[in-house]
């Protein structure tokens, strides 16, 4: 299976002078390269959108001129929202709202657009949240790969500055509930993993930022990582 992974456009009509190598104001132009890139390279099974599509929560008529360029994808997408975008509530009105759970290509794919986010641009799962995970993983005959915009990491086994409150918690569940990978934005370097028990995380890139690069994975039958790489589009 293959999984396409592109974060953290901050789209933008102006410069981020106070951020220069963030270039959202570009964000429409890569998006549709990478989308093109992906053509070129044998289309993904799923492409997922990992949030801060905007980089003011104000701008959200600017996800319209997104949600259109992402219409040309005809690939089954997932799309969820960032701390930098609308409440969950304005957000869907431009994209549809994932359900709970939806089973692609072999998979169990979990979003999670609805998280607390918490100081430090952290983030909270809730225990509804928890059950949810817990009654997607009953009875499934497919894997479970958990999709949130914050990071999701094992305490204290990443250099990053992001995470969830209750990390190790999530994960816990998340292994007990036949989760094989957590795949997030946020952190705009991105990380791969180089160990993947029992759940591998890996974080995407951010598109706009000047390496203009996105995530690739591709995944066996059992869910675990065939392949994990950044794609990088160039100036």
């Amino acid at each position: 299976m293959k999984i396409a992974v592109i974060s953290d456009l901050h789209y933008s009509r102006q410069k981020n002078l106070g951020c220069p190598e963030r270039l959202g104001e570009r964000a429409p132009e890569l998006l549709a390269r990478a989308l093109q890139r992906l053509w070129e390279g044998g289309r993904p099974d799923v492409l997922l959108l990992g949030g801060d599509l905007v980089n003011d929560p104000d701008d959200d008529a600017l996800l319209a001129e997104l949600s259109d360029i992402l219409n040309t994808a005809e690939c089954p997408r997932i799309v969820i929202p960032g701390n930098h975008d609308p409440a969950p509530e304005v957000f869907y009105r431009y994209f549809p709202r994932p359900a709970a759970w939806q089973d692609i290509g072999g998979m169990r794919f979990l979003a999670f657009p609805d998280d607390a986010q918490t100081a430090g641009y952290n983030a909270f799962r809730s225990a509804e949240a928890l059950e949810t995970m817990v009654r997607a993983g009953k009875d499934s005959p497919f894997p479970l790969i958990l999709f949130q915009h914050v990071p999701l990491f094992r305490r204290g086994t990443v250099a990053c500055p992001y995470n969830y409150d209750n990390a190790d918690e999530i994960l816990e569940v998340a292994a007990k509930n036949g989760a094989v990978l957590s795949v997030s934005g946020h952190f705009h370097t991105g990380y791969i993993p180089s160990f993947c028990s029992p759940v591998a995380s890996v974080s995407a890139p951010s598109l706009c930022d000047r390496r203009f690069s996105f995530l690739v994975l591709e995944l066996n039958g059992g869910g675990s990582l065939a392949s994990c790489a950044f794609e990088y589009l160039g100036e």
